[in-house]
């Protein structure tokens, strides 16, 4: 942020103002002597000795609060603060007026983060001279850190007061008042800035950067178009117009002030990163492979970089080069859950379980207590249909997180397929331990209860919860129809099982629902046109007979 870069470098800005100190108050001319000894050993670098020769000119004249002053100078050069400090505190013992010393003492303070000190120092400053107009730049410097906005702004339209063209003022009013969301007259203050200094690039960057806060991205580009013709190596103008172009999924352009800044910063690999990216957006997949193979082979440890290859590689196709690229991504990192996830994806889609499962394990053996390894796994087995050796693998991981809701949600979906609802519902039971409120987890039990049209009651509870929480789910629309059909109330069942038919009207078990709604109901046609969009829907043959049936039962009652 500019105004702490400001607060950063007070100490050049200030040796730069100061140097060399005025000597008026030294009283002989062997301390004369000395001081412009000091003063050419410090031009010269040699700080140590310029130290010396402003000890000895102390020593010839000891009430100078300017050699003083000026030894504080070089302390700060040499990083000695605290003795540069006690210095500048004897000088103002010495001339409680000298005002650069007082000045230098607060942005002392004001490094140090003593901001009320420094605003004392600053004031006093102005008490001694009224229109010291660094003191006030310094000073609004001070209740800009401190975020008093308001304060700030009240100094630097009193150096307007005295000085109306002060350019640091005005720029830092367009600055406070952005800060305040008061856009209308950051762009005033600012676009004032701009007349008395065409060229002054920060007024001209933020004045777009407030555009497009508003929205008005047209008017933003102008403002960063224009600080790239004063400065074509402004890479934040350059960065800001480039994500204009995104926003506007003008990703061709973008990449182009991309390829600009990257020419400007070659060692930025970020920048090689979101062309990448952007290629990869556009679908261009050959692109995106290039770049981010030329990052990793500058970087090979780059993890993210990594992923986002092996993704360019499973969207072209290449699905052993992606799970290979997978596979190279560091366990411990942040990445690898992602790399996981759509390394399961690529197994299940290119049906490789088996090599799946040997990939997973051997990722295990690496990092025992990686949960989402072991959910992976159980999720190979549970496409494999092999739910006991699924189960299996959530029960290990169950050794390194008793509380991991994922694990046991898990279980309990695998009890359910191998068929052991009551084992399923005891693995969701402790799901509820953990939170309460899992709106899967209620849902899993109250429809497994009416399935079986038992404690009807409190299914019906544990839906109605679960519908607090996911009140457009289709699934628990469903759950809950069906606690009312079992419960022999086929009106509002039909009424909940529509609603979830209108969010899901793909899913087979809900259209098989409404088919045995409408049978209830005695609208014959309607359950029979149910029961054939269940079946054409279902594609689990073991599910899809008794749909069958049910049609073929509901047939021979029509005859």
């Amino acid at each position: 942020m500019l105004l702490l870069v400001f607060m950063r470098n007070i100490f050049i800005f200030l040796i730069l103002l100061l140097m060399p100190i005025t000597l008026l108050g030294c009283s002989n001319n062997t301390s004369v002597f000395l001081f412009l000894k000091g003063y050419r050993s410090e031009i010269q670098g040699r700080h140590d000795e310029a130290i010396k020769y402003y000890r000895s000119a102390i020593e010839q004249d000891p009430a100078s609060s300017e050699i003083r002053t000026q030894m504080a100078l070089t302390y700060i050069k040499k990083g000695r603060i605290d003795d540069a400090e006690e210095v500048l505190k004897e000088a103002i013992g010495i001339d409680s007026k000298n005002t650069d010393a007082i000045k230098i003492l607060a942005g002392i303070y004001s490094a140090k983060g003593m901001h009320d000190k420094a605003r004392e120092l600053y004031e006093r400053c102005i008490e001694i001279k009224g229109d010291d107009t660094d003191a006030y730049l310094h000073l609004g410097a001070v209740y800009m850190v401190q975020k008093r906005y308001r304060e700030a702004i009240g100094v630097y339209e009193r150096i307007l007061g005295f000085e109306a063209d002060n350019i640091i003022a005005i720029y830092y009013l367009g600055r406070l008042n952005a800060e305040l969301k008061e856009y209308a007259k950051a762009r005033e203050y600012y676009q004032k800035t701009i007349q008395l200094k065409p060229n002054f690039e920060p007024a001209h960057l933020e004045m777009g950067i407030v555009y497009e806060i508003e929205g008005n991205n047209k008017k933003a580009l102008e403002y960063y178009n224009n600080v790239i013709s004063i400065n074509p190596l402004n890479k934040k103008a350059r960065s800001r117009a480039a994500n204009i172009f995104i926003k506007q999924r003008d990703y061709d352009k973008a990449i182009n002030e991309f390829e600009k800044l990257s020419d400007i910063d070659r060692e930025d690999l970020s920048i090689r990163v979101k062309i990448g990216l952007l290629h990869l957006e556009k679908g261009r997949y050959d692109e995106a492979i290039r770049e981010f193979n030329l990052i990793l082979a500058i970087n090979p440890k780059e993890n993210n970089v990594r992923l986002y290859l092996a993704i360019a590689l499973k969207e072209k196709g290449d699905v052993k080069k992606a799970i290979e690229e997978f596979s190279k991504i560091d366990p411990s990192s942040e990445e690898f859950i992602n790399a996981l996830r759509n390394m399961t994806f690529l197994f299940i889609k290119s049906n490789l379980i088996d090599e799946g499962i040997s990939i997973i394990k051997n990722f295990i053996k690496l990092k025992k207590d990686n949960i989402e390894a072991y959910l992976m796994l159980a999720t190979l087995y549970e496409e494999k249909k092999d739910y006991a050796k699924g189960i299996e693998a959530l029960e290990e991981a169950r050794r390194y997180d008793e509380k991991n809701i994922d694990i046991f949600y898990q279980i309990g979906v695998l009890y359910e397929k191998s068929g052991n609802s009551d084992k399923a519902v005891e693995a969701m039971a402790q799901v509820l331990k953990i939170d309460p409120e899992h709106a899967n987890a209620l849902n899993f039990i109250g429809y497994t209860w009416a399935e079986k049209g038992i404690n009807l009651d409190r299914a019906a509870e544990m839906i109605k919860k679960a519908l607090t929480k996911k009140p457009d789910d289709g699934y628990i629309l469903d759950s809950m129809g069906w606690v009312y059909f079992k419960k022999g109330d086929y009106k509002k069942a039909l009424e909940e099982i529509k609603k979830a038919h209108e969010k899901l009207p793909d899913d087979p078990t809900i259209s098989d629902h409404l088919g045995d709604v409408y049978e209830k109901l005695n609208d014959m046609e309607k359950a029979r046109h149910f029961y054939e969009r269940a079946i054409k829907l279902e594609k689990d043959e073991t599910k899809r007979k008794p749909m069958e049936q049910k049609l073929d039962r509901l047939k021979e009652k029509s005859r």
